[in-house]
C-alpha cells in the first residue's frame, strides 16, 4: 500500500482546492442528511477512479445523481450492518420499563439488571464499532466494484474481502482515525479552527477513498461494466 500517495495526491490535482471548499460545504451541511450523501458518493467514485488506476484520481463534482444514490446505497449498506447494535441497544432498555412501572424490591432488582445489562451492551458496543470500522472499508469496496446494493449485503463476500485483506484495512483505518484525531485537534480554537477542521475533515475522507481504492485494486480491480 503506497500510503504516501494516498497522503498526497489529493494536491496534485489542478483544481484540487475548489473539489475540497465544495466538499467542505456540504460536509458543513450535513445536518441536513442529504449533503453528507453527496459527499459518500464522492467517497465512491475516489475509489472507482484509484481502482481503475486514473492519473488524477480527485473526480470532478457532477453527476449529482448518481453521488446522491451512491451515498443513500452506502448509508442503507450500513443501517443494515449495524441493525444489531441497534437491536441490542433496544434491548438493553427493556429492564427499565418494569422499574418505572412497580415499586419496592421489585424495582430495584429490575433498574438494577438494567445497569448490568447497560454496562454489558456497552461492551458489545465498543467491539461491535471495531468490528464495523473494519468491514465498512470491504462494504465501500465491494459497492465501488458492483454499483449494486446487493452486492453489499452478499456477506460472505464483504467478509472474504476483509479477512482477506486484514493488514492494510488495519492500516488503512489506523491511517484515517489517527489522521482525523491529529487534524481535530485544530478544531480545539474557536471559530477559525473549526472552519479548518471541517476542510480537514473532507481531506481525510479523500484520503480514506484513495486507501480503500488502492485495498479494491488488489480484490478486483476496476468496477464491472454495466450492460
Amino acid at each position: 500500500m503506497d500510503i504516501n500517495k494516498a497522503l498526497t495526491f489529493v494536491t496534485r490535482d489542478d483544481r484540487w482546492i475548489t473539489k475540497l471548499l465544495i466538499g467542505g460545504v456540504l460536509v458543513l451541511l450535513s445536518f441536513l442528511i442529504i449533503p453528507i450523501l453527496f459527499v459518500q458518493g464522492y467517497l465512491v467514485h475516489i475509489v472507482r477512479n484509484v481502482m481503475d488506476g486514473a492519473e488524477e484520481p480527485l473526480p470532478e463534482w457532477e453527476q449529482w445523481g448518481k453521488l446522491l444514490k451512491d451515498g443513500f446505497n452506502l448509508l442503507i449498506a450500513g443501517l443494515v450492518y449495524t441493525l444489531p447494535l441497534w437491536l441490542l441497544m433496544c434491548c438493553s432498555f427493556i429492564f427499565f420499563i418494569p422499574a418505572a412501572v412497580t415499586e419496592g424490591g421489585v424495582a430495584e432488582i429490575m433498574a438494577g439488571i438494567g445497569v448490568i445489562s447497560m454496562m454489558l451492551m456497552s461492551c458489545l458496543f465498543f467491539l461491535f464499532i471495531i468490528a464495523f470500522a473494519l468491514i465498512q472499508p470491504a462494504i465501500t469496496i465491494q459497492y465501488a466494484r458492483e454499483d449494486s446494493l446487493s452486492a453489499c449485503l452478499r456477506f460472505s463476500e464483504v467478509l472474504g474481502i476483509t479477512r482477506d485483506n486484514i493488514a492494510d484495512i488495519v492500516i488503512a483505518v489506523a491511517i484515517v482515525l489517527g489522521l482525523g484525531f491529529v487534524l481535530s485537534l485544530v478544531g480545539i480554537v474557536p471559530i477559525i479552527g473549526w472552519i479548518i477542521s471541517i476542510f480537514a475533515s473532507v481531506y481525510v475522507i479523500f484520503v480514506s477513498g484513495h486507501l480503500y481504492g488502492q485495498i479494491g485494486a488488489k480484490v478486483g480491480g476496476a468496477p464491472k461494466e454495466k450492460e
